[in-house]
């Protein structure tokens, strides 16, 4: 008898999406909904930007909207300055953060953890930024997926992000501090490894648990 997938309530959904995904006589063991850890790195070195012509050409100027690219213009140079000075910001309050955060990663861009976060912050191939940092993993018997998370998954079919087989992942083995509720470590057997964080602080232990599948988990209601 296949096990019942630990999926939190409100992630019910991927119960439907991931079903088309699963090859044959593959179990799904469970989903949730997740995120980067906050002090993962934010911008992806631009070497590792896969292109995406789709999104590109949907932010593309043609035809009649060519009339708003001196309006587009003017208001891009005069969000300079604003956008100088918010990422100043940011950068300064990221490292005040990491002081009491500590580490959140390792291995770098070329290592499996590096390539979990490009795959993560490339997004959908419809939006043209590499900012994304909100995903869906569903766990099965034989690797793990990396999904999109789609605000109206009713609508919109959840998109693959990328693949990690069985055996090639698990949870760090030493854990976060514990001050940082709904955060769980993924290691992977290069040695690299990578903080994630439940959408939902209750859902720590699941996630922690999936990445650890030799302990039973259960399905937060």
């Amino acid at each position: 008898m296949h096990p019942t997938p630990a999926v939190p309530q409100r992630d019910a959904w991927l119960l439907t999406h991931t079903a088309g995904l699963l090859r044959p006589g593959e179990t799904l063991l469970g989903a949730l909904s997740v995120r980067l850890d906050p002090l993962v790195p934010d911008t992806i070195p631009k070497r590792y930007c896969r292109p995406k012509p789709a999104a590109e050409e949907k932010a593309r100027f043609t035809g009649w909207k060519r009339i708003f690219l001196p309006v587009g213009a003017v208001m891009w140079v005069c969000s300079v300055p604003a956008g100088l000075l918010e990422a100043g910001a940011r950068q300064t309050w990221r490292g005040l953060r990491r002081i009491f955060r500590g580490p959140v990663w390792a291995g770098g861009w070329d290592s499996a953890a590096g390539w979990f976060v490009v795959a993560t912050r490339t997004g959908t191939s419809d939006v043209a930024n590499y900012y994304n940092e909100q995903l869906a993993l569903a766990f099965t018997d034989q690797r793990l997926l990396l999904l999109s998370n789609p605000a109206e998954p009713d609508r919109r079919a959840a998109e693959l992000f990328g693949e990690v087989p069985r055996g090639q992942f698990t949870r760090r083995r030493e854990p976060p501090p514990p001050r940082h509720k709904g955060r769980a470590d993924i290691a992977f057997t290069d040695g690299s490894w990578l903080a994630l964080a439940s959408d939902d602080r209750r859902e720590g232990a699941l996630l922690a648990g999936l990445l650890a599948p030799e302990q039973p988990v259960q399905p937060v209601r």
